[in-house]
């Protein structure tokens, strides 16, 4: 009966929280949401079962020992780092946001701690081991009216800026989390829960830390989130400057195009004469050496066909001859069809930030590394494009993204290509290694 008592109460206090830290990260687990839930589950259960039998182990060893409570609440405390453990390796985030959602976890616990004594103090059925008496209902009761809470704070408070946290923020968040929760265990252990039910001041006090720490909570979070979208309208605003400067120089290149064709229109005629005058003077190998240094002259000129879509080809074209006046080499492997389904602004934000920074980067890059690799390649429902080329080795990197190193830049093109691709239904992976920058992006189509 112990045993049975101490494996349903660890499980009852553990499980919760569980799904507590697990929900703010289910997009970013190392596992399949399935294959997560059924470790977690076997985690929990072994740690029941370590928790129960170590217990009535101790409770036979130690009958009635003022030194068994401690000693149980010490097992339990070793199954919930075995947990902490999992859980850090679980999630597939910066360690910041996780350490701030179980030590805000903590805080949701201790409140629900708090809660259970205060009705648990109505028992006079207590033991030497914990979860003696009523608590299973008790604590039933307290899970009922608080874990729902928990869960909405969550969601309405934290998780509309969990996206805009990066390592610094959530950092500060652990620190404030760790001190509130550290707060409130200094003064519930201050705290005589038999004295509660007598004494209304104490109670006011008791309640009065819980509703100030969670308010200060909320106070953090909504300033965190009206700079989160400060943040985001200033970044909205440079991404839309970065649209147009591309837009922009894309339109200056076409300009300068047409003025060349029609320099060209009405130069020919003046080529077509002197050719004609090597003919009539009968000199054909003289005509031949102009029309060849004329060939020449004009292939800086030409408009290349990579595929059959419109967009993708002048847009290609145009980062082509960007390559040529820098000195890079440029390979192009296209293998799409003449239409897609992405509008076309889209797929120009798309081409032109892969294209406009691989074309920078590798400007900047060592003489070997001086080149541009792009592929785009249609299979089933999902469009793949990939640009890798060569750059001088210099990276920044806060911990969860890629940040410009160009002066007065923020980032703004790669985040533009992460919002592009979750409009599309698709993902992104950035990496490097040595002197190589690969990017690729995956869209969805209809």
């Amino acid at each position: 009966m112990i045993t049975l008592r101490l494996f349903a109460g660890c499980i009852q206090q553990i499980a919760p929280y569980a799904f507590l830290c697990m929900y703010p990260f289910r997009g970013h687990l190392r596992f399949s949401p399935r294959k997560t839930f059924l470790m977690a589950a076997a985690l929990i259960l072994g740690c029941g079962i370590l928790f129960s039998l170590s217990g009535t182990a101790l409770a036979a060893a130690l009958p009635d020992s003022p030194a068994l409570w401690q000693s149980v609440n010490g097992i339990f405390l070793c199954c919930l780092f075995f947990c902490f453990c999992w859980y850090l390796y679980a999630v597939n985030a910066i360690w910041q946001k996780k350490l701030f959602v179980f030590s805000f976890m903590v805080t949701c616990g201790l409140t629900l701690t708090s809660v259970y004594n205060y009705i648990s103090d109505f028992n006079t059925e207590q033991g030497a081991l914990p979860y003696s008496g009523f608590f299973h209902l008790y604590y039933l009761i307290a899970e009922v009216v608080t874990v729902p809470l928990f869960w909405l704070f969550l969601k309405i408070f934290y998780m509309p800026i969990e996206e805009g946290l990066g390592a610094n923020e959530s950092g500060y968040l652990s620190v404030l989390s760790l001190f509130l929760s550290g707060l409130f265990s200094f003064g519930t252990s201050l705290v005589s829960y038999d004295l509660l039910s007598s004494d209304p001041s104490s109670l006011f006090l008791l309640l009065s830390l819980m509703v100030s720490i969670f308010v200060i909570y909320l106070l953090f979070f909504r300033m965190y989130f009206l700079s989160y979208e400060k943040i985001r309208s200033q970044r909205e605003a440079l991404q839309l400057q970065y649209q147009t400067e591309l837009f922009g120089e894309q339109y200056r290149r076409i300009l300068e195009n047409m003025e060349s064709n029609r320099k060209m229109r009405h130069d020919l005629i003046h080529h077509l004469l002197v050719v004609r005058g090597f003919l009539e003077e009968c000199s054909p190998e003289k005509a031949r050496e102009y029309l060849d240094q004329y060939m020449k002259s004009t292939r800086k000129y030409e408009f290349r066909s990579f595929c059959g879509n419109p967009m993708v080809n002048m847009l290609v074209s145009h980062y082509d001859a960007l390559a040529k006046e820098h000195g890079l080499d440029f390979s192009v492997r296209i293998r799409i069809p003449d239409a897609l389904s992405i509008q076309d602004i889209d797929l120009s934000v798309l081409l032109g930030n892969l294209l406009e920074n691989a074309v920078k980067a590798a400007g900047h890059a060592p003489e070997a590394w001086r080149y541009i690799r792009l592929n785009m390649i249609c299979s089933g429902k999902m469009l793949a494009v990939t640009v890798d080329n060569g750059f001088d080795g210099n990276v920044k990197w806060d911990g969860a993204h890629y940040l410009s190193t160009k002066q007065g830049h923020h980032g703004m093109g790669l985040k533009s290509l992460e919002d592009l691709s979750i409009k599309y239904n698709g993902g992104v992976e950035f990496s490097h290694k040595g002197m190589e920058f690969h990017a690729a992006v995956m869209v969805g189509l209809k």
